[in-house]
C-alpha cells in the first residue's frame, strides 16, 4: 500500500508539472512580450526590452527544465520517504 501511495504522489507530481510547463510558463513568458508590443512598440529595439525578446525562448527552456529538475528531486525525496 505504501508504494501505491508513493506512485499516486509522483504521478499527480508529473501532471502538476507537466500542464505547468505547458500552459503556465509559457503564458508568464509571453505576457511582457504582448504588453511591450501593444503599448510600446517604439522601444522593442531598446535594452532590456531588445534582450528579452531576443532570448525569450531560452527563458522558456531553462524555466521548464527548472521545474523538471524539481520534480525529479521531489520524487526522489517521495521515494526515498523524506516526504509522506
Amino acid at each position: 500500500m505504501e508504494f501505491l501511495n508513493k506512485f499516486i504522489t509522483i504521478l499527480i507530481l508529473f501532471v502538476v508539472i507537466f500542464f505547468w510547463n505547458k500552459y503556465i510558463v509559457e503564458y508568464f513568458f509571453n505576457r511582457p512580450e504582448r504588453f511591450h508590443r501593444k503599448y510600446n512598440a517604439e522601444n522593442l529595439n531598446r535594452q532590456p526590452i531588445k534582450f528579452y525578446l531576443e532570448n525569450k525562448d531560452k527563458f522558456i527552456k531553462f524555466a521548464k527544465w527548472f521545474y523538471w529538475i524539481g520534480f525529479v528531486y521531489l520524487s526522489i525525496m517521495v521515494l526515498i520517504g523524506v516526504i509522506p
